[in-house]
């Protein structure tokens, strides 16, 4: 049988020593494994037409997903990056994948723990480290149908969204 967790025993030994209720020790407890459960669980986010933004030294965990908004990571992003049709200025970490479509692309070096993938993106500036791999395809044929999709529905169908916080 495994070792309680100190902060578990603490309160277990407070307990005994009639410090506390036993009702306060089951309050306890819940709020302890709460945080846990709470650490553990990885954010996702979606930014429709809207702008998320890591500014250096800061961290974010969890998944973001910006769709014909802008990215700006000069921090650090504990997760997967998503950009479709918008706008991305990194230099920053992202730990894990990055994936890219359509998007105007700002590098300004930086570090991705895992793959980079982009379809049909532009792109300046001094391309992050890539620790895993790196997927780029941007021709003629893709550039043309992304176009398409991003001026004939996409635009079209985001311009009647009304994004409430």
């Amino acid at each position: 049988m495994g070792e309680l967790p100190n902060d578990i025993l603490a309160v277990l030994e407070a307990l005994s020593r009639k410090e506390i209720t036993v009702d306060e020790a089951e309050q306890l407890i819940q709020a302890v494994m709460e945080k846990r459960m709470n650490k553990n669980v990885r954010k996702q986010r979606t930014y429709i037409s809207r702008e998320f933004m890591i500014n250096p030294g800061e961290e974010y965990v969890g998944t973001v997903e910006v769709v014909n908004g802008k990215a700006v990571i000069n921090g650090r992003l504990v997760g997967d990056l998503e950009v479709v049709f918008g706008e991305l200025i990194f230099s920053g970490e992202v730990t894990g994948n990055v994936e890219l479509v359509g998007t105007n692309i700002v590098w300004n070096g930086g570090r991705i723990g895992r793959n980079l993938e982009m379809v049909g993106c532009s792109y300046k500036g001094t391309r992050p480290t890539v620790d895993g791999k790196v997927n780029e395809v941007n021709n003629f044929f893709i550039n043309g149908i992304l176009g398409m999709v991003r001026n004939l529905i996409i635009k079209p169908f985001l311009h009647g969204i009304r994004i409430e916080e």
